[in-house]
């Protein structure tokens, strides 16, 4: 069995994005095949995985997994605006609207290039949007009041990687993805790219003792990921899949001396509903109820409910 963990600690990753990109080609790029015949077998695994090999064992908290499963069901529907949205671009004469609108000349599209160079064109660019996004959604106040819902879980797992408040995620999603289309891509190059993109996506969140060794300076591991999600500004870095970013704006964080943060979610929890999805869902609109509470901030410096930037100011 000590075996197989190690085994299984240090290939996962590797395995699923190869059987990601098999599936992409075997399956024509067909997004519904795609997620029937891949990705959905790979939710059930990786599910099951973090039981065969789990990073943190701990009691789910009260209401932990409702709040959990309810916030995934309301991303689904966002998943389901999302692909519409990508189905009307896709009926255009371009999926870029600089194409379409002929302010950009066809032969400037990305869908001109070679599969591969789209889908890597495709990753980076959807990531780079991505970090700026999601840096936003951490030092921008506003903003912030909705990402924090995703930053308030205990624990990092498979489940709440989809815990959400869905203006952040549309946020998030959206903008990158507007992007990507304006180069041009081709639809079957987007698929690829989303598909990738969600392997790893899936991975930053999983609750497994993965070992990833010189791979966590390229993707945003769950080794990696976890650092993000600590209470203390000056850990809760990392926030890109494809770690160049974080590595030329300074982002990087990735100490060799701990495994993990001392403690996950927000540094200062007052009045704030850890487990309740529609105070959660309304907690942005009514931000002001905690304002002039309690903050740890100044004091320790950890991530709090009622401040921004989780990012530590310079000196």
């Amino acid at each position: 069995m000590k075996a197989f963990h190690w085994l299984l600690a240090r290939s996962f990753t590797w395995v699923f994005l190869a059987l990601a990109i098999v599936a992409i080609i075997a399956l024509d790029y067909d997004s519904k095949q795609i997620l029937l015949w891949f990705l959905l077998p790979f939710y059930v695994i990786s599910l099951g995985a973090q039981y065969v090999l789990p990073k943190v064992q701990r009691p789910l908290e009260k209401n932990e997994l409702k709040t959990d499963l309810v916030s995934n069901g309301v991303l689904m529907l966002v998943n389901s605006l999302q692909n519409n949205l990508m189905a009307l671009v896709f009926t255009l004469s371009s999926s870029s609207l600089l194409i379409h609108f002929g302010w950009l000349d066809p032969s400037w599209g990305l869908s001109n290039q070679a599969m591969w160079v789209q889908v890597l064109v495709g990753v980076l660019m959807l990531d780079f949007f991505f970090y700026v996004t999601h840096r936003m959604a951490h030092e921008v106040p506003l903003l912030w009041r909705f990402h924090s819902v995703h930053h308030c879980a205990h624990r990092i797992t498979f489940v709440n990687a989809w815990r959400v408040h869905p203006i952040d995620a549309m946020f998030r999603r959206f903008v990158p993805l507007f992007f990507v289309l304006l180069t041009g891509i081709s639809e079957q190059a987007l698929v690829a790219t989303a598909v990738i993109g969600t392997v790893l996506g899936t991975v930053t969140h999983l609750n497994m003792d993965l070992k990833h060794g010189w791979l966590n300076y390229l993707i945003g591991t769950n080794e990696v990921h976890r650092w993000h999600h600590s209470t203390r500004y000056n850990e809760a870095k990392n926030f890109a899949i494809i770690m160049i970013w974080d590595h030329l704006f300074g982002t990087f964080y990735f100490p060799r001396d701990r495994d993990m943060p001392e403690k996950t979610g927000l540094g200062d929890e007052t009045n704030y509903p850890l487990h309740s999805y529609w105070q959660q869902l309304l907690l942005p609109f009514r931000w002001h109820r905690l304002k002039g509470k309690r903050t740890t901030t100044a004091s320790t410096g950890t991530v709090s409910t009622t401040e921004q930037p989780a990012i530590e100011p310079a000196g």
